[in-house]
């Protein structure tokens, strides 16, 4: 299964640098959110792509569908989060089923 990740032209260089299997890069604009929109229906219906990492900006600007698989995680972007620790944490044991402590 593949990981794909949609993000900010720096957070996605980052996630490319690192090693993620797709990576797209978008611009804060309304044209570039339709883009969003589009690519983030077309990775659900691949049977290839398991995990869909975006940023919590783009998160909060474009409406993500629940589906099961794959997994949409919301992620920060070079500003840092802005869902709160108890938040992420909640986020993680969801999709993974492992609680985060300190």
């Amino acid at each position: 299964m593949k990981i794909a990740v949609l993000g900010d032209r720096d957070t996605a260089l980052g996630f490319k640098l690192a090693g993620a299997h797709e990576v797209y890069a978008f611009d804060d604009t309304p044209l570039e959110m339709e883009r969003l929109k589009n690519k983030i229906n077309e990775l659900i219906e691949r049977e290839d792509v398991g995990i869909i990492l975006i940023t919590e900006g783009f998160a909060r600007r474009v409406e993500l569908p629940e589906v099961t698989l794959p997994i949409i995680l919301q992620v920060p972007d070079k500003s840092g989060s802005k869902l709160g620790e108890e938040t992420i944490k909640e986020i993680v044991r969801r999709a993974i089923g492992v609680e985060l402590k300190r």
